[in-house]
């Protein structure tokens, strides 16, 4: 057998594979709880309030020959799904009577992710999703082979989507211009011990952990060596690869969400919620099985919540690599993805109240063909990272944003008063929250878009990216002689509303160049590098025209839109 069959699993003659065979097992069980859990919902207290050992046993019974067909049905499933990686795409073909066929075509992919659930993940099994541009349901899955197999293909894919091996056209360090310095490279992540995991926010990058006696550990046993490392397996599920970007120690995912007081409101809601149906229920039924039917939703959607919000930044750790950023999370179920430069249509920024202090930013980006389902998804390029993870992240995502110092400006958008920024934002009377929260700058490369009474929260559009505007104004508008310009990307949008219609009208002519002239999504491999990626110092196509009006002198920083005169009474 060929190293590729043995990676892979058996081909066809046309090229085609299967998944592992125990994805019967795991996918009936799935349909099988799927369905226990609907019968059990309608018919909890009857269930509850007619239960004899008779019927016990007879439901029991029922439910081994239930669990039989959902396997076997999933089994024949099984056997007639392949799957094919060509220099054309990915393409998965399924179907017991009928044949159907979904291909992902190589110049769409966006991103692939290798997702390890919980139970899979106890079997050594894993689940590779291919997406790709087409809509928030545009994925591919192979589910389910084995967690090396795992990585060999994801590889594989991400080699296909670039037209052939990936190459670096040149190294860069982790930390540039952008971030306060420059270095010949950065830390790698095998650096990283498992004692690290429980450390503190230590400025920096984590101290590189040696290897061996030889490395600086003399008298260390071999087994606490062995130990750390089978540890920092477990916890990274291998992800070595790349310099280190950013890794989110336990201790600041805990302090993180304790600080964030939207999260928080939203969690103590929930207990209310409980509280107050427990209580309706009892008055209603009794201490009885309804109590038990009402209340069970509401019990487990709280510990839910905060499960769902560990997975999502638990054991975080990104990487850059010469296939983009790539990216590692997940508890009991992990998550490992890969985002290109090139794929990224926006970054979004966001710093609750309270993270302002040790400050704290949570950054996520807008992709074609990725949906915004879960805090876990791709999107999330950092869940709560320092100034320099952030600045890190910023530079290996998205082309600088023009200025003379990037890293200044975002500090600005994330901690100064909105008024004290510039650009144009509502002056409207009657948007009093507006004209102290919303602002509106148009930079060289990038609109950007401050919003936020008590989190801040930034908006980050490269303008290589815009590929339609559309003004409007309703009736509020025409009263108040304001309009909405909403500018679109491929997998996003911003909207910039409450604004006078003439800044907005300046405002539109001001982009009408990138929109009309600027580069279509399938010419994303021109646009420009971001400047601490993989492929920073290839050369690049030139930056869309500019306006002549907003066009800054050479040699000097890029000017914001100028900021209009405050109307009469107007604070700001």
């Amino acid at each position: 057998m060929s190293t590729e069959d043995a990676a892979h699993g058996p081909a066809g003659q046309d090229g085609s594979r299967r998944t592992h065979p125990l994805t019967p097992l795991l996918t009936g069980w799935k349909i099988f709880a799927g369905v226990i859990a609907v019968i059990a919902a309608q018919n909890l207290a009857q269930l509850v309030g007619e239960f004899t050992v008779r019927r016990a046993l007879l439901g029991l019974g029922a439910l081994v020959i239930a669990l039989v067909i959902a396997v076997g049905v999933s089994a024949l499933i099984w056997w007639r799904t392949t799957y094919e990686i060509s220099s054309d795409g990915v393409t998965r073909r399924s179907g017991l009577l009928t044949r159907t066929g979904r291909t992902a075509p190589r110049e769409r992919i966006e991103s692939v992710s290798v997702e390890r659930p919980a139970v899979p993940r106890l079997l050594g099994l894993a689940k590779v999703r291919v997406e790709f541009a087409g809509g928030s349901e545009s994925h591919l899955d192979i589910a389910y082979i084995t967690a090396a197999d795992a990585e060999t293909i994801r590889t594989e894919i991400l080699d296909v989507a670039a037209g052939g091996p990936a190459g670096r056209a040149g190294t860069t360090g982790v930390v540039g211009a952008a971030a306060g310095g420059s270095v010949d490279g950065g830390p790698a992540v095998d650096g990283t011990t498992a004692d690290d995991l429980a450390a503190g926010d230590a400025p920096g990058t984590p101290a590189q952990a040696p290897k061996s006696a030889e490395d600086g550990m003399p008298g260390a046993p071999a087994r606490d060596r062995g130990l750390r490392e089978s540890l920092r397996e477990v916890a990274y599920d291998g992800v070595t690869d790349g310099d280190l970007i950013a890794q989110i120690p336990t201790t600041r995912l805990l302090h993180a969400m304790l600080r964030d007081v939207g999260w928080l409101i939203g969690l103590v809601v929930g207990v209310v919620w409980i509280i107050v149906t427990a209580i309706i229920a009892w008055r209603t039924d009794g201490a009885g099985t309804g109590l038990i039917a009402a209340a069970l939703p509401a019990i487990v959607a709280v510990p839910q919540a905060v499960l769902h919000r560990l997975e999502g930044g638990w054991g975080f750790v990104s990487c850059d690599t010469d296939r983009g950023l790539r990216m590692r999370r997940g508890l009991f179920s992990t998550r490992t993805d890969n985002l290109g430069a090139g794929r990224v249509q926006d970054l979004r920024l966001r710093r609750p109240l309270l993270w302002r202090g040790p400050a704290w930013t949570e950054a996520r980006v807008s992709v074609a063909g990725i949906g915004e389902d879960d805090s876990s998804a791709a999107t999330s390029a950092l869940p709560v990272g320092t100034r320099e993870e952030l600045l890190r992240t910023f530079g290996h995502l998205l082309p600088t944003l023009g200025t003379e110092d990037d890293a200044a400006l975002l500090d600005r958008l994330l901690t100064a008063r909105a008024r004290d920024l510039g650009g144009i934002g509502p002056r409207h009377r009657l948007f009093f929250i507006g004209r102290r929260t919303r602002r509106v700058l148009l930079l060289r490369g990038a609109l950007v878009l401050r919003s936020g009474v008590i989190t801040a929260k930034v908006q980050v559009v490269p303008r290589e990216r815009i590929q339609g505007l559309a003004l409007a104004q309703g009736p509020v508008g025409r009263m108040t002689s304001t309009a909405t310009l909403t500018v679109g990307v491929a997998a996003a949008r911003a909207e910039i509303a409450g604004v006078d219609i003439a800044d907005v009208l300046e405002l539109e002519d001001a982009l009408r160049p990138d929109a009309a002239q600027g580069r279509r999504y399938r010419d994303r491999d021109d646009w420009p590098r971001p400047p601490l990626g993989p492929h920073a110092h290839a050369p690049s196509a030139p930056a869309p025209p500019i306006a002549p009006d907003s066009a800054p002198a050479p040699d000097s920083a890029p000017a914001p839109v100028s900021t209009p005169a405050p109307a009469p009474g107007d604070d700001a």
